[in-house]
C-alpha cells in the first residue's frame, strides 16, 4: 500500500511548484487567496486553551516575507483561528504572542490544489511523453483507459491519482515513481475535461 498523498506544503515548496517568490504566496494568503496554518503548542486565549494545527493571518506575519530589504527571522502571532471555528482569537498567554518562523508555515494541500485547477495552473507546466521520458506514460495512459472504460471513474480526482500511483508503484522494479504532483498534472486536465472539477 503506498503511503498517503500529501497533507500539506511549505510556503517554500508552493513557490517552487508556482515558479514564484515567497513573499508572492504570502501576499495571496494575506489577501485570502489561501489558507495558510502551523501546529502550535496550547495557547491560552482568554479563558480557553488551544492548541495543535491553527489558521494563521498571513497579513501578520508580512515582516517575514519582505520584498526588499532584509525580511525578518521570526515574527509574533497574536491572533489565531482554531480548526472548526469561524472566530479569530487572541493570544493572552503568552503576552508577548507566538513565535513563528517562514518555514513554520503550511499549507493544506487539498485546498492548495483547488486553487491551482480553479487557475488552471498545471497547464502552465508540459512533460514529454517521448522515448526520453523518464517514466513509461504512454502505457499508464492506455491503462488508464482501460480502466475508466471498465470501472467508470473513482468518487474524486484524489483517488484516480492514487491509482495511477499504484499502477506506477506496482510496475516499477526499483521504486522509481513519479511524485503525487507530477501525476496530478496528468491527470487534471482529463479529469477537468470529463468532469468539469472535483
Amino acid at each position: 500500500m503506498p503511503l498517503p498523498a500529501v497533507a500539506f506544503y511549505s510556503i517554500y515548496e508552493v513557490s517552487a511548484r508556482w515558479g514564484c517568490s515567497a513573499a508572492d504566496v504570502a501576499g495571496w494568503a494575506a489577501s485570502g487567496h489561501l489558507r495558510a496554518m502551523i501546529g502550535i503548542e496550547p495557547v491560552q486565549c482568554g479563558d480557553d486553551l488551544h492548541g495543535g494545527l491553527v489558521e494563521v493571518s498571513l497579513a501578520e506575519l508580512m515582516p517575514l516575507f519582505r520584498r526588499f530589504g532584509p525580511s525578518d527571522e521570526t515574527c509574533r502571532l497574536r491572533r489565531i483561528l482554531p480548526a472548526g471555528s469561524e472566530t479569530w482569537l487572541r493570544v493572552t498567554e503568552p503576552s508577548e504572542g507566538i513565535l513563528v518562523r517562514a518555514t513554520d508555515l503550511m499549507f493544506p494541500a487539498e485546498a492548495l490544489h483547488r486553487f491551482e485547477e480553479e487557475r488552471e495552473l498545471l497547464r502552465r507546466s508540459s512533460h514529454g511523453t517521448g522515448a526520453g521520458s523518464r517514466y513509461d506514460w504512454e502505457a499508464m495512459t492506455i491503462w488508464l483507459f482501460k480502466r475508466l472504460n471498465e470501472m467508470g471513474f473513482p468518487a474524486s480526482q484524489a483517488a484516480l491519482i492514487a491509482e495511477v500511483q499504484d499502477w506506477f508503484i506496482a510496475g516499477s522494479t526499483s521504486g522509481d515513481v513519479p511524485e503525487e504532483s507530477t501525476i496530478r498534472k496528468r491527470i487534471a486536465p482529463i479529469w477537468r475535461a470529463v468532469r468539469g472539477g472535483d
